[in-house]
């Protein structure tokens, strides 16, 4: 389902029971409340919400966690986790917001003021 998010943008959304299994190339913004199993590279701002899951890499402009990912995330701007969120895996990014309450097991990456490499 792909629609327009407040900036005028396109996004596509991973609606709750949907289970996607491959790789998902998104052009703008990309909100899951299901489940995605492989590899997501998307130009805008990922936001895996709290009842999403991802099993598998992120490489987008920005990344949002309330769920649980597992799998490295790289984002060329920032990562939020959200107090609810649960990374398993190693970040790069070049700027890091982890809420109180979020869970994060991995290696982080910081990329000074260049924005870091998907």
């Amino acid at each position: 389902m792909s629609e327009k998010s407040s900036t005028g943008k396109g996004f596509a959304f991973v609606n709750s029971g949907t289970v996607i299994t491959g790789e998902l190339l998104v052009e703008n913004d990309l909100s899951i409340e299901g489940t995605v199993k492989g590899i997501i590279r998307a130009t805008g701002t990922v936001s895996v919400h709290i009842q999403g899951v991802v099993e598998g890499e992120i490489q987008a402009a920005s990344v949002k966690i309330g769920g649980k990912v597992t799998g490295n995330v790289t984002a060329n701007d920032r990562v939020i986790l959200e107090n609810k969120a649960v990374l398993v895996g190693d970040l790069r990014t070049r700027e890091l917001i982890i809420l109180e309450g979020a869970v994060f097991h991995g290696k982080c990456e910081m990329q000074s003021g260049a924005k870091a490499k998907a």
